[in-house]
């Protein structure tokens, strides 16, 4: 009884070893009326130059800017102009969208307290500086974005 268990075993194996490869080797045909799909994420590279001042007009200096959604969770401070620049990368679509940007008050009292909030910013077409390859990589955003807090 061993010995069929073990044939049995064997005959399943080498049938689904047969049909696995045969169904791989069909899916990765070099022409496109195979139905080969790619599947991935949209990206788009951007340049967020930031501006944070108060409800006087005045910059805030060491509020930290992040946008969460980039690959590497973005965050920089603001210098005592109030400005802070973000570089890099997020997934979404090419088209009109919106990004969402956190500022939080890290130092405390140092720089006055300023309220923590999140900033909704829209991304139009106009906003991109380049189309990029159009199959995953979407191109470049640069865009300025002016933020008003406030301080308590």
């Amino acid at each position: 009884m061993k010995r069929v268990y073990l044939s049995v075993r064997s005959l399943l194996s080498a049938g689904a070893s047969l049909l696995l490869g045969w169904l791989g080797f069909s899916s990765c045909s070099e022409t496109p009326e195979s139905g080969m799909a790619a599947y991935g994420t949209p990206t788009v590279d951007y340049e967020f130059k930031v501006r944070v001042t108060d409800q006087d007009a005045k910059p805030v200096e060491g509020l930290q800017v992040a946008l969460p959604i980039s690959h590497v969770n973005e965050k920089e401070l603001t210098d005592a102009q109030g400005n802070a620049e973000l570089d890099g990368s997020y997934t979404g679509p090419h088209r009109d969208h919106e990004v969402v940007l956190e500022v939080k008050d890290i130092d405390g009292e140092k720089n006055g307290v300023v309220a923590d909030q999140q900033v909704t910013v829209e991304v139009k077409e106009s906003d991109f500086v380049s189309k990029g390859s159009g199959d995953w990589d979407n191109g470049k955003v640069k865009k300025d974005i002016d933020i008003k807090v406030e301080r308590k």
